[in-house]
């Protein structure tokens, strides 16, 4: 994950694993990314913590292999799920998150 953050931004990220609950991945984590617009400190981007989720992560649990026909046995398999949202605010240092859900084309032109 942080080879291919470090492609899409340029430089090396910050990151920090949680665990965290999602019911197809044992064990499961969340990724944090580094604020980037306050770098650590605290602002209203981040909610005052220093750090954005960026994305849910984890081992797939064997009984979905097995419902997908596949042996857990013999094959294991890493899942994640990653926002592209979040990823463009991050690289554009948007402040908020729902300037890209308002479909206001104004905004949105300016990144073409």
């Amino acid at each position: 994950m942080k080879v291919l953050l470090s492609r899409i931004f340029g430089r090396d990220e910050e990151v920090r694993l949680r665990p965290g609950y999602f019911p197809f991945v044992e064990p499961g984590f969340e990724l944090d990314i580094r604020c980037a617009r306050c770098e650590g400190r605290g602002c209203a981007v981040c909610k005052q913590l220093g750090w954005l989720e960026l994305l849910g992560c984890g081992m797939v649990h064997p009984n979905v292999l097995r419902y997908g026909g596949i042996d857990p046995e013999d094959y294991s398999g890493f899942a994640f799920g990653l926002g592209l949202d979040r990823l463009v605010m991050r690289r554009y240092s948007i402040e908020d998150i729902r300037h890209l859900h308002a479909a206001d084309l104004r905004f949105l032109r300016q990144f073409r």
